[in-house]
């Protein structure tokens, strides 16, 4: 299908009362669908497909009636020159006060970054990467977060945040981090790669070690009886849980730009998948339930974080 008759059916999408009729948890299912589209092209950074992408999660943001802007940035890519991409930021009103309202130090933190990147690979050798893990069920995720607790009464205020050119090296969270108060800001919550397998079932959440004490009481809180919430509190712990001594899990996506900047983070992902980055990371090969679970096991995390007396600030 042609980008332009590609735009006219999003278009369509986008406008149809349709959409409004169905629940956020089957939204979360089309969402991913439809962000893992082969008609998207894998999503990759500076590309048409990455702007109809753009297109798409403003949009499903803004039904949700949070405030929606976008972040241009640019970044280093090769000796000489420089590309260029484009974050999504959602925040509701009471978030966008806390950014004005944390110049003091000694002010206690009040806002939650929720991040999950947008961006994959486009075409590889030929073939199309749909990245449907990596990061489809994130940014659906994020989407569906956004959704549920945008009126709901909470002791902090979230901001959801779309990022750019992760793959090509963290580029839009680093960017963004860097434009916030670390004082302002309790913890980065970062979603990628959420597509619970069924052999095993388990969705681990990497959490900086600043954070133990005051999570470890909320994590045994949450529970859900098809998938295993795994806590693990180094990139070592891990690896050894998921048998994968090449990766570096603290680096291994955007929640370490949020630890370069001293913001705790919380990183939620199912570990190692044997069709990352390939043509094989197809949303047909996500079990929508087991998805949806992980999804929903995160929202409860959230509700039970609001119950539970919090850092002052994030050192």
């Amino acid at each position: 299908m042609p980008i332009k008759q590609l735009t006219v059916v999003i278009i369509f999408l986008l406008l149809s009362p349709f959409v409004n009729s169905k629940t956020a948890q089957q939204l979360l299912i089309d969402d991913l669908y439809y962000l893992a589209d082969q008609q998207l092209a894998g999503r990759k950074t500076g590309s048409q497909s990455a702007e109809l992408t753009r297109s798409y999660i403003k949009h499903r943001l803004s039904q949700v009636n949070n405030n929606v802007v976008e972040q241009p940035f640019c970044y280093k890519s090769g000796l000489f020159s420089q590309a260029c991409g484009i974050n999504i930021i959602s925040s509701n009103i009471g978030a966008l006060e806390a950014v004005t309202q944390a110049s003091d130090p000694l002010q206690k933190a009040t806002r939650i970054i929720i991040t999950a990147h947008y961006d994959h690979l486009g075409k590889r050798g030929g073939k199309l990467h749909p990245g449907a893990n990596d990061n489809a069920t994130g940014i659906a995720a994020l989407i569906y977060l956004a959704s549920v607790f945008n009126d709901k009464p909470l002791p902090f205020s979230l901001t959801f945040v779309a990022t750019d050119a992760e793959e090509n090296g963290l580029h839009g969270s680093k960017y963004f981090a860097k434009t916030l108060l670390p004082n302002s800001v309790i913890m980065n919550i970062n979603l990628d790669m959420l597509g619970v397998k069924k052999r095993r079932s388990n969705l681990y959440v990497l959490t900086s070690r600043s954070l133990k004490n005051t999570l470890n009481s909320v994590f045994l809180a949450v529970e859900n009886n098809n998938v295993n919430l795994k806590p693990v509190y180094s990139a070592a712990q891990m690896s050894r849980y998921i048998k994968s001594k090449n990766i570096n899990w603290h680096k291994a996506s955007d929640h370490y730009s949020f630890a370069r900047q001293k913001i705790p983070y919380v990183y939620f992902g199912m570990g190692y998948d044997s069709a990352h980055h390939t043509s094989n990371d197809t949303a047909e090969n996500i079990n929508s339930k087991l998805f949806t679970d992980a999804v929903l096991l995160i929202e409860a995390f959230i509700n039970q974080l609001a119950k539970t007396p919090l850092p002052l600030s994030p050192s």
